[in-house]
């Protein structure tokens, strides 16, 4: 898709792009480590025993925890699956007999395309499964959407099948609820940016608009050219004011939520491209 008249801020998403997806900066990590942070923004952290700041490149251990700020995003690349994890989220790898990924709270993207995803436990139950799922872990629930692929959800030894765009709720000492549709995305029609790019400057608002059908919607920032995920965040209807820190050429999209907090999958994906100067 051309970005023309402006193909520097085209030329400089291809180059964030790669820049994120192998950091300069990052340290060789731990050829021994289960799972590597490839990406780190806005607040994230690590530990053991004690919290210290998240560094991308560096290996993540069993019996490590990772939390995310209020703005915080990262991800976490394992050998055969990635976990994205969104703001105000915690989680951790248990030194335990079965590897699992524990999810304390706020939400993660599971992809694994290619073999079955890690068991994610949550306090009220636990995700398996291949493709890509959103899992979310808020006021003692948890809340599964599938956007790919096919997953099981189980608990309270009841378990059910999610398929792409349906989901479940799970509630503390209760069975996952029947299977039920996500909401519908936004219609690409209704986005604006859309298709066609506008251009703003680094910090200057931008008030993202599209056709609002539910109460609340999940709005991501990604560069033109990766799949990394530079900034999230649960929003209201639109419109809704954002600002970008960086120059080049980035993607927006978003997911409408339901009345149970079920996630839909995202909407087509609108462009903009930000001065590559101040």
């Amino acid at each position: 898709m051309s970005l023309s008249p402006r193909p520097e801020l085209r030329s400089a998403g291809v180059l964030l792009a790669a820049a994120l997806a192998v950091p300069a900066s990052a340290a060789a990590p731990d050829a021994a480590s289960l799972a590597r942070l490839t990406f780190v923004e806005h607040g994230v952290e690590t530990g053991v025993a004690s919290w210290e700041q998240a560094v991308e490149g560096r290996g993540f251990d069993i019996g490590q925890r990772l939390r995310t700020g209020p703005e915080g995003v990262a991800r976490l690349d394992l050998p055969w699956m990635a976990l994205s994890v969104g703001p105000g989220s915690e989680l951790r790898f248990p030194d335990e007999h079965l590897l699992a990924v524990v999810v304390e709270r706020g939400r993660v993207v599971l992809d694994a395309r290619t073999h079955e995803a890690l068991k994610l436990v949550t306090a009220e139950g636990e995700v398996r499964g291949l493709g890509r799922a959103i899992v979310r872990r808020e006021d003692q629930r948890t809340i599964v959407t599938c956007i790919e692929g096919r997953f099981e959800v189980l608990a309270s030894g009841r378990g059910v099948s999610l398929v792409p765009g349906s989901g479940t709720v799970v509630s503390s000492g209760r069975p996952p609820t029947a299977p039920a549709d996500t909401p519908p995305p936004p219609g690409e029609e209704s986005l604006w940016p859309g298709r066609d790019p506008v251009f703003t400057s680094r910090g200057e608002p931008l008030d993202l608009r599209w056709e609002a059908a539910t109460p609340s919607y999940h709005l991501e920032i990604l560069p033109v050219g990766a799949d990394t995920v530079l900034l999230e965040r649960d929003v209201g209807p639109p419109p809704v004011p954002l600002s970008l820190p960086w120059g080049g050429a980035f993607r927006w999209r978003v997911a409408a939520r339901d009345e149970r907090g079920l996630e839909g999958v995202p909407s087509a994906e609108g462009l903009i491209c930000v001065d590559l100067v101040d």
